[in-house]
Formats: C-alpha cells, sequence, structure tokens
C-alpha cells in the first residue's frame, strides 16, 4: 500500500534549535555590560530568559490580539522582556535605546542564510528515495509562514522539491492532521517529526502511524527521558536519524 509521508520541518528536515543560542547569548552579554555589577550571574539571566520566553509562548501580542504561539515576534520580544525583568529586580530603568538593540539582536534567530546549510544530512535522499516508492509527501509545520516560507525556499536551493503539500500552522491538531489525510484517500499515513508531543500525539488519534525522531529543543528541556516513557511503540516509531527512514522503511505499515 502507497504511504503518505507527513514532515514536520523544523529539527525534522532543518536544524533549527541552535538558531537562537547565539542572540540569546549576545542579549545576555548586552544586559550584563549594560547592568555591570546588579546584573544576575550569566546562568540566571538564560534560566530568566528562557522562563519568560516559553511563558509568552500563551501571552497576548498586543498587535494582533491573539496569543503569541510561535510568531516572530515572540522570541525578540523576550529578549526586550527578560532586559525589563531584570532592570525591575535590581531597581534599574530600562533604557529604550537598549530595549531596541536587544530587540534587533533577537530578529538574527531568523537569519535566512542559515537555513540551507541546516538542513540535516541526508534528507534530500531520504525525500528521494520516498518518492521513487510512489509515496506522497506533505510538509506539515507549525510556525509563522514568514519565517517557514524562507526556509521552504532553502529546501528548495538544495533541490528538494518534493511536497505535493505544504500546510503552515500555528499549532498541530487531530483535526489538521485529518484534514491532510483526507486529502489523499487510499493511503497510509505516517508522521515524521521531533516532537512526540506536537508531531506524533494528534497524529496518533486519527489513525496515522508515528516516526518519532527525538531532539531536545528549549520546550522539552530536561524531559526527554519521560517522553520516551510515554511514546506508544506499537503505533510509533523511535529513530535515531532521519536517513534510517530507507533502512526501516519494509517495517512500516
Amino acid at each position: 500500500m502507497r504511504k503518505l509521508f507527513v514532515f514536520d520541518l523544523d529539527d525534522t528536515l532543518i536544524d533549527n534549535v541552535h538558531d537562537y543560542a547565539e542572540p540569546i547569548l549576545d542579549s545576555i552579554r548586552i544586559i550584563i555590560k549594560t547592568l555591570g555589577s546588579k546584573a544576575p550571574h550569566v546562568t540566571k539571566l538564560i534560566t530568566i530568559e528562557h522562563e519568560i520566553d516559553a511563558r509568552r509562548v500563551h501571552e497576548i501580542n498586543p498587535e494582533t490580539g491573539k496569543e503569541f504561539l510561535y510568531c516572530m515576534e515572540r522570541f525578540p520580544g523576550s529578549q526586550v522582556a527578560t532586559y525589563q525583568e531584570i532592570c525591575q529586580q535590581v531597581g534599574a530603568i530600562p533604557k529604550p535605546a537598549i530595549e531596541a538593540k536587544l530587540y534587533q539582536i533577537g530578529m538574527k534567530a531568523f537569519d535566512e542564510r542559515l537555513y540551507r546549510r541546516n538542513i540535516k544530512p541526508g534528507v534530500k535522499r531520504v525525500l528521494k528515495f520516498l518518492c521513487t516508492q510512489g509515496d506522497t509527501l506533505v510538509l506539515f509545520s507549525k510556525g509563522d509562514s514568514r519565517v517557514q516560507t524562507k526556509k521552504l525556499k532553502a529546501l528548495k536551493a538544495a533541490g528538494i522539491d518534493c511536497f505535493t503539500k505544504v500546510r503552515v500552522e500555528d499549532l498541530k491538531t487531530p483535526k489538521m492532521f485529518q484534514e491532510i489525510c483526507d486529502e489523499f484517500p487510499g493511503l497510509s499515513p505516517i508522521s515524521i517529526g521531533n516532537s512526540y508531543e506536537s508531531d506524533i500525539v494528534p497524529a496518533l488519534e486519527v489513525g496515522y502511524f508515528g516516526i518519532y525522531i527525538p531532539v531536545e529543543t528549549w520546550e522539552v528541556i530536561g524531559k526527554m527521558d519521560e517522553i520516551a516513557a510515554k511514546v506508544d511503540k506499537s503505533h510509533c516509531l523511535i529513530l535515531a536519524d532521519i536517513r534510517q527512514i530507507i533502512s526501516f522503511y519494509g517495517r512500516l505499515p
């Protein structure tokens, strides 16, 4: 039976997790330089930034009246919010010029020059193999379409242009996975991604098989063992590398 492969994008096809590391470190340097001895230790600053960015996912974006979720403005805004929080803690007055500088630093996480070189090894070979089997490939990404569109361009520039459909949403739900499946009747649906909770669980709920390729992103730091223990191994395969899909292909439903 021919298959329907629904691929995640970030940290599944293109490495993304470390795109944010340099801007975070640069922001922390600016905060320390600005506040001097008043600034907390660097480890505490990084913890505060992480907590603020995670919290802001579900805070309301005043520009849209909706939750920030994974929109492009959330991360650079989190660098500013970190500075503001630290200033409040130490009794300093935030400087608008520093806030503007931190926002610009945060925007460096979306430098499109990173995307092509961040394509995971073997992606092109795996996707080409699946196409030769007569399978249908769909890209289903969670994120900001302004950012994800640039990543798609990077894939195409690398000769990876094999998706029958591309869908970008703020969140992934069982209904969305069902809608994708309904567009391609008669195929055996398989969802591939690095996030078990986001890429696999909602797909399993509507009858997909899962291929989970774990990556420890900022959302699941310290939870990887806990997540692995939850995996429904009767309906989900855990792989260490996307290239293993070729050797495990014969075992897929």
